[in-house]
C-alpha cells in the first residue's frame, strides 16, 4: 500500500462565503503592528468592528489576524464560542523556551475556525516552535479536493522544528476521497491534520500530535509526514488522540526516524461524511520510516473493504531497521489485523517484529514482501471464531508463542520458510507437529470492546495448558500486554498474557 483526501455545504453558501472573503480582502483594515514581545492577540469574529487586537478591542476577521507577524512568546487567541470564517495563516517564529501559541480565550465552546473550502483551515509554512491547541476546526466544501483542517509544511530545504497540536477538535473537512488517478496525490495529502516535507532537504522535527479528536474528515484522520527517503525527519510522538469514521487512513506517520504512535483509539475508518471512495487505506501505519513503533493503540470497527487492505496494523514499504507493533488491540477490522507491505514499493527490509497483541475476528493477516522483509511474531493472540482465517506470511517468518483460536476450516500457511514454534491451536488446524492443541481456558473470551483494557477476556485461567511452557525469546520488551513481567530467562506463558493463571 502507498500513500495516501472531503464534501460539505451547499454551492450557494459556498459562492456567499466567496464573495464575501472577496469583499473583505478589499476593505481597507486597521493597520495591525508587530506585537510586542510575549503580548498576546485577540480575536473575536463576533464583533462588529475591527478592532487593534487587544483584549478591549480584538480583531473580528481572519484577515486581521493574518496581518501581523508573531514573535516568540506571543499568543493568538480566538474568543471561545465564536465563528470565524476563512483560512488561517499566522507570520513569525517562536522558539523552543518561547514558541508561539495558537489557542483560546474565555469559557464555553470551543472557537471554530471554518476553512470555507479552502485548501487549510489554518496553516503553517517553513516557521517553526508553535504550540497550537484547544480549537475548532472544520472544512466543509461543496465538492471533494485537496483540504485540511490544519497543515504544517516545510518547503524551502531547511530544517523546522517544535510543533505541539493538542486538544483539538477536527470534524467535517472536505478532503479528496479517491487514491485513485488522478486524484491520488490530492488523497495524499488530505486529512484532519496534515504535516508535510517538500524540496530538497526539507524536514520536520518535534512533532508532538496528541490528544485530538478527528471525525468525518475526508482523505483521513492524521497524516504526519516529516521528510523524505534520503532525508527524515525525527522526534514524532502521535498518542491519545481519537480519530473516527475518516474517509482514508487513519494514522499515518512516514520519513522519520523512530517515530512513535501510541494510545491512539481508531475506529469506522473509512466511513463518515466523506467516505473513503477507491484505492486501498488502512488504520495505523508507517512508512519510509527507521524503527517505527506502533503500541497501545485500539483499533476496530473497519467495515469498508478497499482494493487489498483496509487493516488494523501496516509495516508498509521503504522502512528500515525494525517496525515494531506491540501491545494493541484490534477488532472486528474487514481487512484483517496486520500487513506487511515492505514489496509495495521502494525497499526499506525492516524486520518487522509483531508482538503481545491482542486481534479478534479480524481473520487476516497479509504480506506482500516477495522476500524482502523478515516477521517475527510471538506472543499474540488471534481470536477468530465468526469466519476462517487468511493468513500469508513473509517467506522468512518466525512465529512463536502464539495463540490460534479459529474454525477447522482454516489452513495456516506451511511454506518451507516459515517456522511455526510453540504456539497453541483450537479449532484452527495445527500447521506442524510443534504446538499444543487444545483450549487455552481464556477467562471470557471474545468479549473485546473499545479499548485496550476491554480485552481483558484473554488472560488465562490457572487450568490453562499454555501456562510457564512458552519459548525464552530474548530482547521481548520484557513485559506482556497488560504490562506483567516477562522474564529473560524463565519459560513464558503462550499467548498475550504473562501474569498468575486466573
Amino acid at each position: 500500500m502507498t500513500m495516501e483526501a472531503f464534501p460539505g455545504r451547499r454551492a450557494t453558501v459556498g459562492g456567499l462565503i466567496a464573495v464575501a472573503l472577496a469583499l473583505a480582502g478589499s476593505v481597507a483594515l486597521p493597520t495591525a503592528p508587530a506585537s510586542a514581545a510575549g503580548s498576546t492577540t485577540y480575536v473575536d469574529c463576533s464583533r462588529p468592528d475591527a478592532g487593534d487586537g487587544s483584549q478591549a478591542a480584538p480583531f473580528n476577521s481572519v484577515a486581521q489576524a493574518n496581518g501581523r507577524t508573531y514573535a516568540a512568546g506571543d499568543t493568538l487567541a480566538f474568543a471561545s464560542g465564536t465563528t470565524c470564517t476563512g483560512s488561517l495563516a499566522p507570520k513569525g517564529s517562536g522558539t523552543a523556551t518561547a514558541p508561539i501559541t495558537l489557542t483560546r480565550y474565555g469559557t464555553g465552546a470551543l472557537p471554530v475556525i471554518d476553512g470555507g473550502g479552502a485548501p487549510d483551515a489554518v496553516s503553517l509554512t517553513d516557521q517553526d516552535h508553535w504550540r497550537i491547541s484547544d480549537l475548532k476546526l472544520t472544512n466543509p466544501a461543496a465538492s471533494l479536493a485537496r483540504r485540511t483542517g490544519l497543515r504544517i509544511s516545510a518547503t524551502d530545504g531547511r530544517a523546522h522544528r517544535g510543533f505541539d497540536v493538542g486538544h483539538l477538535v477536527v470534524d467535517r473537512v472536505a478532503g479528496q476521497t479517491s487514491k485513485n488517478s488522478p486524484t491520488t496525490e490530492d488523497f495524499v495529502q488530505s486529512a484532519g491534520i496534515v504535516t508535510g516535507a517538500s524540496g530538497t532537504a526539507s524536514t520536520l522535527h518535534d512533532v508532538h500530535v496528541h490528544h485530538n479528536e478527528i471525525t468525518n474528515t475526508g482523505g483521513g484522520g492524521l497524516k504526519i509526514r516529516v521528510g523524505a527517503m534520503a532525508v527524515k525527519g525525527s522526534g514524532v510522538l502521535i498518542e491519545h488522540n481519537v480519530v473516527k469514521d475518516v474517509g482514508g487512513d487513519g494514522i499515518i506517520a512516514s520519513y522519520a526516524d523512530a517515530p512513535m504512535i501510541q494510545y491512539n483509539n481508531a475506529s469506522g475508518v473509512g466511513n463518515g461524511v466523506y467516505p473513503f471512495s477507491g484505492g486501498n487505506f488502512a488504520g495505523i501505519w508507517v512508512l519510509g520510516d527507521h524503527n517505527p513503533t506502533i503500541q497501545k493503540n485500539a483499533v476496530y470497527g473497519i467495515t469498508r473493504m478497499s482494493v487489498a487492505d483496509s487493516q488494523a496494523f501496516d509495516c508498509d514499504w521503504g522502512n528500515t531497521g525494525t517496525c515494531l507493533i506491540q501491545y494493541n488491540f484490534s477488532r472486528d477490522n474487514i481487512g484483517g489485523f496486520f500487513l506487511d507491505c515492505d514489496g509495495c514499493g521502494t525497499i526499506g527490509g525492516a524486520q518487522q517484529v509483531i508482538r503481545y497483541n491482542i486481534s479478534e475476528n479480524d481473520c487476516r493477516m497479509s504480506s506482500v514482501s516477495a522476500g524482502r522483509s523478515a516477521l517475527r511474531m510471538y506472543n499474540n493472540v488471534l481470536y477468530c471464531t465468526d469466519r476462517k482465517f487468511s493468513i500469508t506470511l513473509p517467506d522468512e517468518s518466525v512465529v512463536e508463542n502464539n495463540i490460534w483460536v479459529g474454525t477447522t476450516d482454516s489452513r495456516l500457511p506451511t511454506a518451507a520458510g516459515i517456522s511455526w514454534l510453540w504456539n497453541v491451536f483450537q479449532g484452527v488446524p495445527r500447521p506442524t507437529a510443534n504446538g499444543i492443541v487444545g483450549d487455552p481456558h481464556f477467562v471470557n473470551p471474545g468479549t473485546g470492546g473499545e479499548s485496550l483494557g476491554s480485552a481483558d477476556g484473554y488472560r488465562l485461567r490457572a487450568t490453562s495448558p499454555a501456562l510457564n511452557n512458552g519459548s525464552v525469546i530474548s530482547g521481548s520488551g520484557g513485559r506482556d500486554y497488560w504490562g506483567n513481567p516477562v522474564s529473560a530467562t524463565t519459560k513464558p506463558h503462550r499467548g498475550a498474557y504473562n501474569g498468575p493463571g486466573l
